[in-house]
């Protein structure tokens, strides 16, 4: 769908397919499409995708990006997901095996572990040891990312190899324009700037008929705060916090948390 196509989708839903004698100009309706957009881009996950960029090592290089430590993302960019170092693979006491890295040992090892004090120091003392080891593999870089300048600044470690760059980027005004729920937005934002418009003056139609302009305000309102809800709602977490060193000492109950606080300390 174009952006005229809306507009006259909004027109037509305020008129009621000219059925009443008043509605927005489309130079207007146009300027709360571009406004409201923004905002939906930024809290409407549906109208995100993921795009993976590949940055040569070349680019950040030279003085001039150790300088600022900082690059120029496109305009259609939201938000970072990642930042990954392309390095030659993960290597597991020499191992160059993509299916043995130190995560998975950490994960398997968890379910092996007999629940006894001796083994659970034991184990605690290796899951440290691989916790530190897995520094000289590491890959994701820290980062930080302004989605108003679209700036990606590098505030980890400087990188060797090129890095890979998991993005959230815009899909396109015309798909866009498709969502049921950005069309519903348009409308009650164009309900509540005709109320506006209405309501500036005090006077009648022909055969001296009131204008009922907080009818459109309300709705707008209304239809507002239903659509606040379900673009929250669709918005749910999808990640959670592990520590699996923990659950050893949680499995064992009051036992546990009291080897959990000499543990600790």
């Amino acid at each position: 769908m174009t952006i005229d196509e809306l507009v006259q989708e909004i027109k037509d839903e305020i008129s009621v397919s000219c059925g009443i004698p008043y509605n927005l100009s489309d130079k207007e309706i146009k300027r709360i499409i571009n406004k409201e957009m923004r905002w939906l881009y930024r809290e409407y996950r549906e109208l995100l995708q993921d795009h993976i960029y590949i940055l040569n090592k070349k680019y950040y290089q030279s003085p001039e990006w150790r300088a600022t430590r900082t690059f120029q993302m496109n305009k259609c960019t939201e938000g970072i997901k990642k930042v990954i170092e392309m390095t030659d693979g993960n290597r597991v006491f020499g191992i160059n095996d993509p299916d043995i890295n130190f995560d998975r040992l950490m994960a398997a090892d968890l379910y092996l572990t007999p629940l006894s004090s001796d083994q659970i120091t034991y184990r605690t003392i290796q899951w440290s040891f691989w916790d530190l080891a897995r520094g000289f593999n590491l890959r994701d870089i820290n980062h930080d990312f302004n989605p108003n300048t679209h700036r990606l600044i590098i505030t980890g470690r400087t990188p060797i190899e090129s890095l890979m760059i998991l993005a959230m980027d815009h899909i396109p005004l015309e798909d866009a324009y498709e969502d049921t729920i950005v069309i519903e937005w348009m409308i009650a934002k164009s309900k509540m700037s005709l109320s506006r418009l209405l309501g500036a003056f005090n006077y009648n139609l022909l055969g001296n008929i009131t204008i009922n302009y907080e009818q459109w305000r309300q709705e707008g309102e209304s239809e507002l705060e239903r659509l606040r809800e379900k673009i929250s709602g669709d918005n749910t977490t999808d990640w959670f916090l592990f520590f699996p060193a923990l659950v050893p000492f949680i499995s064992l109950g009051s036992l546990g948390l009291s080897l959990m606080s000499q543990w600790l300390h």
